[in-house]
């Protein structure tokens, strides 16, 4: 599990006042609580706070949450902080002023000391009114991705003092405690707080945590030998679903359907049950890494009529789809349509070399931008896409020159042959001479990117020729050896590119065509979903722009000015159909916004079938054919 996890597990069977019936599985429960988290989650040790039995005083209950959960300089707003607590709930008549509105009762979590007499009175446990409180003091701290489990009950009816009455059911009444004492142990926090105590712990307007129980109010929540049948069930449904994947909401439907023979069903209540998660429609194969970050839109413009509504941070990574969480915990939820990318995260970095100019030397000399943005020489840098400058151009991927008039760029990447490094000249614009780097490092980041697993890299192949462009015929033999193609190219030369999979897989392809001699990516194949199976079918080829293929010859761009043209084909293939149009960019729009990609959506398939990806990469060289005399 990629985002961390902080956990307070609270586990009582023997309580120490002597009318409250003891339990038998509770703190069994809180230590399975733990051994999912280190196994399953690989949540570290340390993480975790664990009290049992006598260690769970209201004291110490309260430190406790200070000290490992509201003051733990290691928790970052955004982490997912649990708090668990399997024991006994009780109720207690409501004292007058407790909260806003009519109320008959208060429930409260049994600390290990609850109804006994304490330093400051007598133990009226630990309130509704007191956790909300602290809940709301820890979000307000550490974010509101907060879960309250609670494996306890607060039945309607009164349980009777025969041992079939009393035994299994977490619930004990409160026969020494008064309303007067509820006030003597109430979170100094929560005086003179706003409370609506009406529902108590299940409060569905709740905003500063989700609360998980293991029963409606009311019912009676139960416990056998091996563990409460609440927690049991929870333990078992994490076998059988991704637990980090479903909305509460999903979980507490699931664990339902376990205990409805037990007349117990679980209930999920809280405002952003449900708001923290989205599945992205992109994935390892379009460049997404844990910690990419994306905004969504109402729709797919760009523009300030098309304003930002959330902002959200991947957390988990698949092939072609990832998991996010909303990078703001204190931003009201919203919903849009379309996702941009915002932050990509590279992990490969893009060396750049600026080279010494008279006009950057004086930059250095009288002052630099006042622009609060990164600077690379006066250039604005993007966070996330791992741009460092290098001292010599020998190490770079690219070089720089910011001249008086204009910005000079030269690709200078290892996978360029070297005599295909011309110079761009690009006209000093801010806005566009900031665009520019943010675009190449893009660029570098898609050529390089490949999947070290290589699930198919000895399976793909790709051949290159020239066709008669009203035929459609082949001309000649294949262009493509030992993954380069050099071309003579003349004026309407148009050619066809043959896809070869000899694995066992059906495969969804899709080529891209990479200009090295500047950043353009342009997709020359990429399929229709609506498509009945995967284009590249197992053990056979597929031809793009050749006759029968259904589509057109291909036109690989090469610009008049330029005698001679630097590109990559790069052929991306799934296992599974996804849209791949994030790639293209160009570098004659003028500070083009992001691309946006399909809608992000707050389901989750959690029955997925298994996904893969790979990537084959081909060198062309153009060369521009000299007329005939």
């Amino acid at each position: 599990m990629a985002s961390r996890v902080f956990a307070l597990l609270i586990g009582i069977d023997d309580y120490k006042s002597g009318r409250i019936w003891n339990l038998e599985a509770c703190a069994h429960d809180a230590q399975r609580m733990k051994q999912w988290l280190m196994q399953d989650l690989q949540v570290p040790k340390e993480n975790i706070a664990l009290l049992l039995n006598q260690e769970a005083t209201k004291r110490r209950i309260e430190d406790t949450f200070m000290s490992h959960l509201v003051n733990n300089p290691a928790i970052t707003k955004g982490d997912a902080l649990i708090v668990y607590f399997a024991g006994h709930g009780s109720t207690l008549r409501a004292p007058p002023d407790w909260c806003e509105g009519k109320l008959g009762s208060v429930q409260v979590l049994c600390p290990y000391d609850h109804d006994t007499k304490g330093p400051e009175g007598r133990v009226a446990g630990i309130s509704d009114r007191s956790l909300f409180a602290m809940l709301a003091e820890l979000s307000l701290i550490k974010g509101d991705n907060i879960t309250l489990i609670l494996d306890c009950c607060f039945p309607k009816a009164q349980l009777g003092s025969s041992t079939r009455d009393r035994r299994f059911v977490r619930y004990t009444p409160t026969s020494k405690a008064t309303p007067e004492d509820l006030f003597l142990g109430l979170w100094r926090g929560a005086v003179g707080r706003r409370f609506e105590g009406e529902f108590g712990f299940f409060q569905d307007d709740c905003q500063s945590h989700v609360l998980l129980a293991a029963c409606r109010p009311g019912e009676k929540a139960l416990e056998w030998k091996e563990g409460g049948k609440f927690t049991s069930e929870l333990l078992t449904v994490k076998d059988a679903f991704p637990l980090h994947q479903m909305k509460s909401s999903d979980l507490s439907e699931h664990l339902a359907k376990g205990l409805a023979h037990i007349q117990q069903h679980p209930v999920c209540v809280g405002q952003r049950k449900d708001r923290d998660r989205l599945r992205l429609e992109m994935g390892a194969m379009h460049g997404v890494v844990e910690g990419t970050e994306f905004s969504i839109h109402e729709h797919n413009r760009f523009g300030s009529i098309n304003p930002s509504l959330d902002s959200f941070r991947v957390y988990e990574v698949h092939p072609t789809w990832s998991l996010a969480r909303r990078k703001s915990m204190n931003k009201p939820s919203s919903r849009g349509s379309w996702a941009r990318i915002t932050r990509w995260n590279s992990r490969t970095p893009f060396r750049v070399y600026v080279k010494r100019t008279c006009s950057s030397l004086l930059r250095r000399l009288f002052g630099r931008s006042k622009n609060s943005e990164a600077e690379l020489d006066g250039i604005p840098v993007k966070e996330g896409l791992n741009i460092v400058q290098v001292e010599t151009s020998a190490k770079a991927d690219m070089s720089v020159g910011v001249h008086t008039r204009d910005v000079r760029v030269q690709n200078l990447d290892h996978l360029v042959p070297p005599t295909a490094h011309p110079l761009i000249r690009i006209e000093k614009d801010r806005s566009r001479s900031g665009v520019i780097l943010s675009e190449a490092a893009r660029f570098h980041m898609h050529l390089h990117r490949t999947n070290p697993a290589k699930p198919f890299h000895e399976s793909l192949g790709m051949e290159i020729f020239r066709v008669d462009p009203h035929t459609q015929r082949r001309v000649g033999p294949n262009l493509l050896i030992d993954g380069t193609a050099a071309i003579s190219h003349s004026e309407g030369a148009r050619y066809a590119v043959v896809l070869h999979n000899h694995s066992d897989t059906d495969l969804w392809p899709y080529l891209a065509y990479m200009d090295s001699n500047g950043v353009d990516i342009q997709l020359l194949y990429h399929p229709q979903p609506s498509y009945p199976m995967p284009p590249l079918r197992k053990r056979s080829y597929l031809d793009i722009g050749c006759t029968g293929s259904g589509i057109p010859p291909l036109n690989l761009p090469f610009p008049d000015s330029q005698q001679q043209e630097s590109a990559f084909l790069k052929l991306f293939v799934s296992t599974s159909y996804t849209s791949m149009g994030l790639l293209e960019q160009s570098s004659s729009a003028h500070s083009r916004p992001p691309t946006p990609v399909p809608p992000p959506t707050p389901t989750v398939e959690s029955k997925d079938q298994p996904q893969n990806w790979d990537t084959a990469l081909a060198c062309v060289i153009m060369r521009r054919a000299r007329a005939k005399s």
